[in-house]
């Protein structure tokens, strides 16, 4: 699932107008104490509701394109699996280099608000060309998809935060609960479309399944327009930065740079679940699921499209079981940094290609358990818990305020780098030799990306080192 703005990377309000004077400068005499500040509600303001639905409504329109586009390239369209891998990596890739473009037009000309209205409009059009069959009509209306998708990512939530920050100042735990349930909604949607858009594809045909994004987005932008009025009021200013002040972006950047190298390694192996865990489930894998208790039985086969589904489901139940888990260690005395909580997500990560590895050799001639992609499933969740939101979050914490903004469009450029990576890597998965054989097997190719991950574990033990220190000794500054 998509990274998102945890609420404490965001700026904080200034807190109590009782420290400022009257507007016409008047004194209060001691005899008649001045009148005590109206008191901040501690509800969530009424803008966090077209937010929440907007999002839910948004992601499970582009969770669903997405779960069914690489079996609608190879299947109705008739693309060579290579090269189905490669566009779809492509456009993943374009989905997350696009929220550049988005930071610079709602920051330098339109505002976030107007930057997500005007680019939704294209975005419902191009979920509306996805129901011609054509690959030149899918070209345009992925690369529509992808800046629609992308421009929309860093405004929104930062919209939001603005919004409490102006309506709710002071008030950080209702912010917190209210980047949570945002997440929530994420993974809500995700689930949803996940879940039912192979189902109905099934059902329908793919081409008419995709009316059904169309709707969704539709649905998200007219809730997310009906919301204006709640949301907070932006003011475009562009000062000008101090030498200083660019020399600390630099050095900020410097610091994260290797942590985000090493975290678009994570990215390269999650994002495969759209490509090459697809092909490995069809081709390798039992989906058909049969059990009978006390009577009830049920026997299903699943497209293998379908799990896809198995990370937001993992994801709405392992969030907040971690959030106790650490809460506990931390009562415990054991406090685990961010980059240690990243380090294990690094582990988890390792597991997973070897699960492939171990699911591939189980298989033997046959076809292998479905326990197996559950479990692959589960372990890919555990890694994105403890690496992506961490990892935003850690960003935020080492950048400084004036650039928190760039810092999120980096920490999201890394998934795109990982895409381009794998619009590379992944078509060797299904790439033949002239008399159809595979040229490279499973076993080999995902014995290589648990490799690639071994290194990356070992390198970010020794990047979180220096890291650490410089973060420590910031935080200090900052302190006094």
């Amino acid at each position: 699932m998509r990274p998102i703005l945890f609420a404490s990377g965001l700026p904080s309000a200034v807190r109590a107008t009782e420290f400022l004077p009257t507007d016409r400068g008047e004194t209060t005499s001691m005899s008649q104490p001045a009148a005590a500040p109206p008191a901040i509600s501690n509800r969530h303001p009424r803008g966090f509701w077209f937010f929440f639905w907007g999002e839910l409504a948004e992601r499970c329109s582009y969770y669903g394109m997405n779960a069914i586009l690489l079996l609608y390239m190879t299947d109705t369209l008739k693309f060579a699996k290579p090269d189905a891998s490669f566009f779809l990596n492509l456009f993943i890739a374009g989905c997350y280099f696009a929220p550049l473009l988005g930071g610079f037009i709602a920051d330098r000309f339109l505002g976030k608000y107007w930057t997500i209205v005007l680019f939704s409009v294209p975005y419902v059009i191009g979920n509306a060309l996805m129901v011609v069959p054509s690959v030149y009509t899918l070209a345009g209306a992925l690369v529509i998809l992808a800046l629609g998708s992308g421009v929309i990512k860093p405004n929104i939530s930062t919209l939001m935060g603005m919004t409490y920050d102006q309506q709710r100042p002071g008030q950080d735990l209702l912010r917190s609960q209210a980047f949570t349930w945002f997440y929530w909604a994420i993974n809500i949607g995700s689930l949803i479309s996940m879940t039912g858009m192979p189902l109905l594809r099934d059902q329908v045909g793919p081409n008419l399944a995709f009316l059904l994004p169309t709707i969704l987005m539709a649905t998200a932008l007219l809730i997310f327009a009906l919301g204006k009025r709640y949301y907070a009021v932006e003011t475009l200013t562009h000062p000008e930065k101090t030498p200083e002040e660019r020399a600390a972006q630099w050095k900020a950047v410097g610091r994260l740079l290797g942590i985000f190298v090493l975290i678009t390694v994570f990215w390269a192996i999650f994002k495969q679940y759209a490509s090459t865990w697809v092909e490995f489930t069809r081709d390798r894998v039992d989906t058909r699921l049969a059990f009978d208790i006390l009577g009830w039985k049920f026997d299903r086969t699943f497209a293998p499209d379908q799990f896809q589904f198995l990370n937001a489901l993992f994801v709405l139940t392992l969030l907040p079981l971690s959030t106790v888990v650490f809460a506990w260690l931390q009562r415990r005395g054991t406090s685990m940094r961010p980059t240690d909580k990243m380090q294990l997500g690094f582990a988890f990560t390792f597991i997973v290609p070897v699960l492939f590895v171990l699911a591939d050799q189980t298989a033997g001639a046959g076809k292998a358990n479905l326990i197996w992609i559950v479990g692959i499933f589960f372990c890919i969740t555990v890694a994105e818990v403890l690496i992506s939101p961490v990892g935003l979050e850690l960003a935020f914490i080492a950048a400084p305020k004036s650039i928190k903004s760039f810092i999120t469009a980096c920490f999201l450029l890394t998934v795109g780098i990982a895409s381009l990576i794998n619009a590379v890597v992944t078509p060797w998965y299904t790439r033949t030799d002239s008399s159809g054989e595979r040229l490279i097997a499973p076993t080999t190719y995902f014995t290589a990306h648990a490799v690639v991950v071994a290194v990356a574990f070992v390198a970010f033990f020794f990047i979180a080192r220096p890291f650490n220190r410089a973060l420590a000794g910031k935080q200090q500054t900052e302190a006094h």
